[in-house]
């Protein structure tokens, strides 16, 4: 009996000996957690060791176990049984049961095993977890062995652990192909404040759970084309998941097909060459992909050539540039154009050759224009018809140079580097670039456009200068920086470092030349003068005129005549008078005061010689000032009284060397003119006065005049006596003075005493005023007036208190008019 068969031997006789037990077996044994009664040691001679459960449990997590027993055991088995919850994940030497509730051994020979629980979700209540082991002795019979058992209750872990929750659930992109990876976006929120740990994520594909994918980006080659998929996440702190949000649904659209490649048999053929050319396309989705096929000359397409696949030597020439181009199609949609490398077309031409570079300035500075001359050559004997040239400074091109054999010096500044590159056609092929590098546009030192002598006369009178320009290629600035003096060709060292040449240095006859250096910094240069000789000094003439000369006194200026090589010197004068030659003052060195008058022009020509040079004349002019007139008011009025005439004189006024032709009078808007002028004032004003003389000038002075209240007459009485006469009776405040006495408006009569009897000729309401008036004035503001009604029989003569008759009071009226005319006319109020 082999021992396969002893062992179903003892596990029939266990069976049918011992309810509840289950025969053991060397490779598994399930449903036998509360132990083995089949083999002869017995319970109790060994204890399971169970570590990795938690006292409580936590609904969803998983927890390690580790299953072993005491002793030492030469070989062994165990079965656990769970009563929630699932058993997973089985180590070395262990499996699960289909339903996850158990695990038990696969091999006889090991003695400790491992195992995952999962714990069931919350509110799943105790776990009853039962294990048993057995102790082996490694003799592969029920005999000598032992098994042990244990139980342990799990209570749920009841946590006060808030579950988190997320929002704005999305899946993105949102038209993703077979080629886009779908990612969920969320957010996550945890009102503890606990990290995100443990999310998990159930995709959906067309409505049916993947298990495979948990993560929050399902790849794109889990992905077809039509797929809808969407995701389930339940959010988690790691302590107590939140309820699980379902985000929105992608369907998966077409992949657009590509060209991947394009190679062509010859990117440099020549025209003797046909070209093809091969290409790769993909589609994400697996679709058959047809293609269109285009060919490019010099960018632009040719029709003739489409779906070709190849380009026939005879299509091409010399120095084309051609390119295919393929897009793709998967009967849903056509991808864009992908172009192969530029076919440039050569030829079987040999092309020429460019040797001998060489550059004219080798070293060039910024003034010198820089000439490129080269050796070209064609080994089939052509002709070269074309050439480039391509000048870079600093290594970028110049476009403005190209095609340049000389570059001028307008276009270099000093330290930049440029190089020259120039090939040659010979009309089918080009030549290599031939290239000269590292051109350095060195310093141009300054240059003297000009340097001379001057002077204002170039003799002992004057300073020599030395008058320069210098000019800078570069811009630098330049300047002077040593001047030697030669006097007849010998170094004069005491004449200085100096662009002038002092006067006192010079001998009519000397030969002078200067020698000056220019410098911009970097540079250098000399230049010499031409040489000037000493010339004769001619005599300087200097006229100054008095500016306080007038027409009061004889004009005399002061003559200054110098030789600055201390010759006798002869003069002599003539004047001009407004342009006209006076003959009786030649030589005569002052005009007498009776010959001037303002206004006057007066030219003295003054000529001089010291017997070598006569001087040019000098004329100098003076012309004879008008003395201002003066402008003075008096006050012909006593007095200035309100309302009354007040008399100005500008008698007094002078002009000292002509007359006063006008006077003006001005006050407050007012005016009036005449050397005499009189005002009517109601309160204090300033008066001016302009006088102008027969030149035209003018001068202005005031007088303020303030104004007092004058004597009046007051108390006018009238009295009819009821038949013929009008007796007036007044009082004066001022001294005694006559009255006008008016009926109507009209005098009637004048007297010096206050009182007068009047014989009105008609009856009716007469009018009286009785208006004082003295030498000075008829006042206007001192009359009073008065009404009075009467009834006359016939017609008598007035009667003055005083008789002085009818002609008197004519007068009288007559002179009232006038004075009145003369206030407001003649010099009154305009």
């Amino acid at each position: 009996m082999n021992k396969g068969r002893v062992l179903l031997f003892v596990f029939l006789l266990l069976m049918s000996t011992q309810a509840g037990l289950a025969t053991a077996k060397k490779n598994q044994k399930f449903n036998s957690s509360s132990g083995c009664g089949c083999h002869s040691g017995g319970a109790g001679g060994v204890t399971p060791v169970l570590s990795g459960l938690p006292s409580t449990y936590t609904p969803g997590s998983t927890y390690s176990l580790s299953i072993g027993m005491t002793g030492n055991p030469l070989s062994g088995g165990f079965n656990i049984e769970v009563s929630k919850g699932a058993l997973s994940n089985p180590g070395t030497a262990a499996q699960v049961s289909s339903n996850g509730f158990q695990a038990t051994h696969t091999t006889w020979t090991s003695t400790s095993w491992t195992v995952d629980w999962t714990a069931p979700s919350s509110g799943a209540g105790a776990v009853q977890v039962d294990l048993a082991v057995l102790h082996g002795n490694g003799q592969q019979t029920s005999d000598g062995d032992l098994y042990g058992t244990s139980s342990t209750t799990l209570n749920e872990e009841v946590s006060s652990n808030a579950a988190p929750s997320i929002t704005n659930l999305a899946l993105t992109p949102e038209t993703p192909t077979t080629s886009d990876d779908i990612t969920a976006a969320y957010t996550f929120s945890d009102d503890d404040g606990d990290p995100e740990s443990g999310t998990s994520f159930a995709w959906h594909l067309n409505g049916v759970h993947q298990p495979a994918h948990t993560a929050t980006v399902l790849p794109a080659s889990a992905t077809t084309r039509g797929d809808a998929w969407y995701v389930v996440v339940t959010p988690s702190d790691g302590v107590d998941d939140g309820a699980p949000e379902t985000s929105n649904t992608l369907t998966v659209v077409n992949s657009l097909p590509v060209v991947t490649s394009i190679g062509v048999s010859s990117e440099t053929p020549d025209t003797n060459d046909d070209v093809t050319f091969t290409f790769a396309t993909d589609d994400d989705d697996g679709d058959p992909v047809t293609t269109e096929v285009r060919w490019l000359l010099d960018g632009s397409v040719v029709e003739s050539m489409n779906q070709a696949t190849t380009l026939p030597a005879l299509a091409t020439r010399p120095g084309d540039v051609w390119s295919v181009e393929l897009r793709a199609s998967d009967g849903f949609e056509t991808s864009g154009w992908f172009s192969s490398p530029d076919l440039v077309i050569d030829s079987s031409n040999q092309a020429p050759t460019v040797s001998d570079l060489a550059l004219n300035p080798m070293a060039p500075t910024s003034s010198d224009d820089l000439t490129l001359t080269w050796t070209e050559d064609d080994g089939d004997g052509d002709a070269i018809v074309d050439r480039e040239i391509i000048w870079k400074n600093g290594g970028i091109p110049v476009a403005e140079a190209n095609g340049m054999s000389t570059l001028p010096s307008t276009m270099t500044t000093k330290g930049e580097v440029w190089t020259v590159n120039i090939r040659v056609s010979d009309g089918l092929a080009w030549s290599l670039w031939a290239e000269m590098i590292n051109i350095v546009i060195e310093n141009a030192p300054p240059t003297v456009a000009h340097l001379n002598l001057t002077s204002a006369s170039f003799s002992s009178a004057d300073d020599l200068h030395l008058s320069f320009e210098v000019n800078d290629h570069d811009g630098d600035s330049s300047s002077i920086s040593t001047v030697a003096w030669y006097r007849n060709g010998t170094l004069q060292s005491g004449a200085g470092n100096s662009t002038t040449l002092s006067a006192s240095h010079l001998v009519r006859g000397d030969a002078w030349h200067a020698v000056a250096s220019f410098g911009d910094g970097e540079s250098t240069v000399q230049a010499t003068t031409p040489s000037i000789v000493v010339l004769n000094a001619v005599p300087q003439i200097t006229v100054i005129w008095d500016s306080n000369s007038t027409a009061l006194a004889p004009l005399e200026p002061m003559v200054q005549i110098v030789d600055a090589d201390d010759d006798d010197v002869t003069t002599t004068y003539a004047w001009y008078k407004n342009g006209f030659r006076d003959a009786a003052l030649a030589n005569i060195t002052a005009v007498p005061a009776e010959k001037l008058a303002p206004g006057q022009t007066w030219t003295l020509e003054v000529e001089a010689s010291d017997g070598a040079s006569t001087a040019d004349p000098v004329q100098s002019t003076f012309t004879v000032p008008n003395l201002l007139p003066r402008a003075e008011i008096t006050l012909v009025s006593s007095n200035v009284w309100f309302n009354e005439e007040t008399v100005l004189s500008a008698e007094s006024s002078t002009d000292l060397d002509g007359e006063i032709v006008t006077y003006r009078w001005t006050m407050d808007g007012l005016s009036a003119s005449g050397a005499e002028a009189t005002f009517v004032l109601t309160s204090d004003e300033t008066v001016t006065l302009t006088v102008t003389d027969n030149d035209g000038d003018e001068h202005s002075t005031t007088i303020d005049l303030v104004v007092s209240i004058g004597p009046s007459v007051q108390d006018l009485q009238l009295v009819y006596d009821g038949e013929e006469e009008v007796t007036l009776a007044w009082t004066w405040t001022g001294e005694s003075t006559a009255f006008n006495v008016l009926r109507n408006g009209v005098v009637v009569g004048t007297t010096n005493e206050t009182a007068f009897v009047d014989l009105p000729p008609i009856s009716g309401t007469n009018t009286y005023t009785v208006q004082p008036q003295n030498d000075e004035r008829v006042f206007i503001n001192g009359a009073d007036s008065g009404s009075i009604l009467t009834s006359v029989g016939e017609v008598k003569a007035p009667a003055p208190s005083d008789a002085l008759g009818f002609g008197l009071g004519g007068v009288l009226l007559l002179a009232l008019a006038f004075l009145q005319w003369r206030v407001y006319r003649g010099g009154g109020r305009s």
